[in-house]
């Protein structure tokens, strides 16, 4: 099975993504009261990326070394948008980010939840049965 077009290739990038959004979000809330420092948040993970980087490059086989570009969601941050400054110039705003951070948990307990599902449909098809 070719794991980068297929729904389970997508969905292993969406929760590296959501792993790597949660990595900058821990970043922001530990930095909330360091002088000068600017929220940073993810580049959005898209569709028509994801089917932009699995069809660039493929792994024919397992000992291959994988690029950068295909290791899973690609980690480029950008500064957040905000208005919100304190006088010493810190841009995080820890209520804000504390909601990306409970959205984020439920965007990663929606994919696994429907990666688990597509597992159990592969051991019915190799099994031929449910149970």
């Amino acid at each position: 099975m070719d794991t980068n077009t297929d729904l389970m290739g997508l969905l292993t990038q969406r929760m590296s993504y959501l792993n790597q959004q949660q990595a900058v979000q821990a970043e922001n809330v530990a930095n909330a009261s360091t002088p000068g420092y600017e929220a940073r948040e993810l580049a959005p993970f898209t569709f028509a990326d994801a089917m932009k980087q699995a069809g660039t490059m493929r792994v024919t086989d397992p000992r291959h070394i994988v690029p950068a570009s295909m290791s899973g969601a690609n980690a480029h941050t950008v500064k957040e948008t905000t208005n919100v400054s304190t006088p010493n110039g810190n841009t995080v705003d820890v209520e804000q980010e504390m909601m990306r951070v409970s959205q984020t948990a439920v965007s990663y307990q929606l994919v696994t939840s429907v990666y688990h599902k597509m597992v159990g449909l592969l051991k019915i098809a190799v099994k031929g049965s449910s149970s």
